[in-house]
């Protein structure tokens, strides 16, 4: 090598020195900004990442971190690019494809969280919340045989995973699977017992399975545990209906109407059990407005008829119907903010 070579050779090195120290430096950074969000500092995590990309714009976990910051604040739609442009040059990057899966999922791209979720899984299959991601985005396809497949998958490579159980229980109940779906949602209550959501859907369930009396410890605890949500309210009270306790059964009955005072359904049910505890001023009133919410329902008409007065005694009143009910129905009021769909959102 002669003296013009050596000259070259040592400013490459040089330089090569000064952009690994300063790549270095940037990883730095990026560490402190995912403690920063961690933390809940996202304003700190943003500028910290934002320092990043202005200067090496292709830095991959920058990129895919604020990707997952911009979905965690509500800009899923900018976070989604970027998560892309981490994909685009890391794509043997499971954690990557995943967590851009999870940021379609918040706002309704089940096509694109499919595939995403879809490359997860074939990059890595033993990726439980991958499989977990992959039937979320099938279940909002209408896929439920495929989402209670992956689901399967999930729970035998995340055992312990009480979100997974429940979920799977849902997409059972969606093939009319009652009996597997019991199974699931009796194994994430023994894995997350304080789940109010778990616990509604096991009583609903068992009551709806002709199994008032086991159904009501769970739907007990569910009301101790978040007394606000609709579902449980009204089961709750059609088991207690059905128990034997007409009485205690008005109290939540009459709760569901106030939580969602437009369902049909939940005066439909508040009548009956006002029928069978004796209320008859109460019942007639229900059933003005369960026909008045859905004046097309033919249970609504017979029941608002057989409830006038000079019409049929009160001991041939229909009973209490449980098939208009869906154990799945939610009021809006008590859906999980989208974003807790996200898998580990800052993890490396």
């Amino acid at each position: 090598m002669n003296r013009k070579q050596r000259r070259t050779a040592a400013k490459v090195d040089k330089k090569q020195g000064k952009n690994g120290a300063a790549t270095s430096a940037a990883d730095n950074v990026v560490e402190k900004a995912i403690a920063a969000a961690q933390a809940g500092a996202f304003a700190d995590a943003e500028r910290a990442l934002n320092e990043v990309l202005a200067r090496f714009p292709d830095h991959v976990e920058a990129l895919h971190q604020k990707g997952m910051l911009l979905a965690r604040t509500h800009r899923v739609e900018d976070g989604i690019a970027l998560l892309q442009r981490a994909t685009v040059q890391k794509p043997a990057q499971a954690l990557y494809w995943n967590n851009l899966a999870a940021a379609c999922l918040t706002c309704n791209r089940s096509d694109d969280a499919r595939s995403a979720a879809r490359k997860a899984v074939e990059l890595d299959p033993k990726y439980a919340m991958a499989w977990r991601n992959l039937a979320m985005a099938s279940s909002d396809l209408g896929q439920h045989r495929d989402a209670a497949e992956a689901l399967e998958t999930a729970a035998r490579l995340a055992p312990n995973d009480a979100e997974i159980w429940s979920r799977l229980g849902l997409a059972q109940l969606e093939l009319r699977d009652a009996a597997r779906a019991e199974t699931a949602f009796a194994k994430a209550v023994a894995l997350d017992p304080a789940n109010a959501e778990s616990r509604s859907n096991l009583g609903v369930l068992l009551t709806k399975r002709g199994r008032a009396g086991d159904a009501l410890a769970h739907l007990e605890k569910a009301a101790e545990i978040e007394p606000d949500r609709f579902t449980t309210a009204l089961h709750y009270g059609i088991a207690l209906t059905l128990s034997g306790d007409p009485a205690k059964a008005l109290r939540w009955l009459r709760r569901a109407t106030s939580i969602k005072p437009n369902s049909d359904v939940a005066w439909g049910v508040l009548a009956d059990a006002a029928i069978s505890a004796g209320e008859s001023a109460e019942a007639l009133d229900a059933a003005k407005r369960a026909a008045q919410f859905e004046p097309a329902d033919a249970n609504h008409r017979a029941r608002l008829r057989k409830l006038q007065p000079g019409a049929t005694p009160r001991s041939t009143l229909i009973e209490l119907d449980l098939g208009t009910l869906q154990s799945s129905d939610q009021d809006k009021a008590s859906e999980p903010d989208p974003s807790t769909s996200l898998d580990q959102i800052f993890i490396r």
